[in-house]
């Protein structure tokens, strides 16, 4: 039901019939019920929700990375542009075997730099040891800046994130994984924080490496 909340000539929020009434920002205004269509989806519209639906469970496991790190967007939030991004840049085949080409996903973006040569290796039961070489430390790759390792289980289909975990100098950083992902192939991402946390890297797919 309506609500006339300025007597018979003011406006008035709810529903009237096909009718919404509503207020934005101080303005009264009405719009239509939209229209349920009962024509079935086009291929194509049937691939880009499936298209959205894989972008959405995939970022959705690193939001909180996005929300902090995903900088410099044109869209109205980090997850929107990061959502743009992935749907335009992600997305490999034909629906209905679409999937996600995880050398291109992205959990953050920015000026800051990343690192030379980065490298994975499983030698220890459950854990992968990233390692990464620093180069001259300067105001956008400085000694302090934070390092974030992701692991993606295609099999589980899980994410593993160690956030913030060692200083960029220590050039290495370990990331224990559950008993799940034992001898399964895994894809490997790193990314750098400034130790204000004012200014993000775009995160860099290091590759494949099975887990001991």
């Amino acid at each position: 039901m309506g609500r006339i909340k300025k007597g018979i000539l003011g406006g008035f929020s709810g529903k009237v019939g096909a009718v919404v009434g509503a207020s934005w920002r101080g303005v009264d205004y009405m719009r239509g019920l939209p229209k349920l269509s009962t024509k079935p989806a086009t291929t194509a519209q049937l691939a880009q929700q499936n298209k959205m639906g894989l972008v959405w469970g995939f970022l959705s496991g690193v939001q909180d990375l996005i929300n902090d790190r995903f900088q410099n967007f044109k869209k109205s939030t980090p997850m929107n542009d990061v959502i743009s991004y992935s749907l335009l840049h992600t997305i490999v085949g034909a629906y209905p075997e679409q999937q996600i080409d995880l050398p291109k996903f992205l959990f953050s973006k920015g000026e800051l730099m990343g690192c030379w040569r980065p490298e994975v290796d499983s030698v220890e039961s459950g854990a992968i040891e990233f390692s990464w070489t620093n180069g001259n430390f300067m105001l956008l790759r400085a000694a302090d800046d934070l390092v974030t390792v992701v692991v993606y289980d295609p099999i589980e289909k899980k994410l593993c994130i160690l956030k913030d975990a060692v200083k960029r100098k220590v050039a290495r950083v370990k990331i224990l994984l559950p008993p799940t992902f034992s001898k399964h192939k895994v894809h490997c991402y790193i990314s750098f924080y400034s130790k204000n946390r004012k200014l993000a890297s775009t995160s860099e797919y290091i590759g494949q490496v099975v887990v001991a």
